[in-house]
């Protein structure tokens, strides 16, 4: 696991496992009904194409993403290998900013 350095876009995720910075919008919310994760949920950028997503799912219970807000996010490429996806983790004390409207 690494650092990579500067913005990394959605569509340059691998699952790598790498600390990484994205600005990405959330298009949708699934609040789950368990402890951890506490959110799960679906970002967009404008490296993916029309119809394509990038999971997120957040395990620090002091952060709480909302639909249609725009985010500058640190946190990891992971790979999910029950759902075979690559997602955004936050996890504990992740930096996450929203965008002034």
């Amino acid at each position: 696991m690494a650092v990579r350095q500067g913005r990394t876009r959605l569509n340059e995720m691998d699952g790598s496992g790498d600390n990484v910075f994205v600005i990405a919008t959330v298009t949708h919310i699934q609040d789950l009904a368990s402890h951890k994760p506490y959110q799960k949920g679906l970002l967009r950028d404008g490296s993916l194409s029309s119809d394509d997503v990038r999971p997120f799912v957040v395990y620090d219970p002091d952060i709480k993403l909302e639909k249609g807000t725009r985010y500058k996010l640190n946190g990891f490429d992971h790979p999910y290998e029950r759902f075979d996806e690559i997602q955004l983790l936050l996890g504990e004390g992740a930096y996450v900013e929203a965008f002034e409207k």
